[in-house]
């Protein structure tokens, strides 16, 4: 199961909007690899702290994602350009969560 939480913080919502622009289908590709159980997806995964992963597509697209309580929770996406006012965001609002 996939369960989508990324409008649960405003800015997350806004850089999402940001990305889905130019890099939709990069996204959909790691998004579709994890519906289907993959949790390797992409070209690699990047261990951020608080069991929270980075997932990359060639293209530039960053999914963020944890694992937890049987489920996968998308915690945000990027592109390269705005990769770490993202990964910042999701630290603080999912860490301790």
């Amino acid at each position: 199961m996939l369960t989508n939480r990324i409008a649960e913080n405003s800015l997350i919502t806004q850089e999402c909007r940001k990305t889905l622009n130019s890099l939709h289908q990069e996204i959909k590709k790691i998004t579709d690899q994890l519906k289907n159980g993959n949790l390797n997806p992409g070209v690699g995964n990047k261990p951020l702290g608080s069991g929270i992963v980075e997932s990359r597509t060639r293209g530039g697209g960053r999914v963020y994602w944890r694992f937890r309580e049987g489920q996968i929770e998308i915690l945000g996406i990027s592109g390269k350009f705005n990769q770490r006012k993202v990964i910042n965001e999701v630290l603080n609002h999912f860490g301790g969560k």
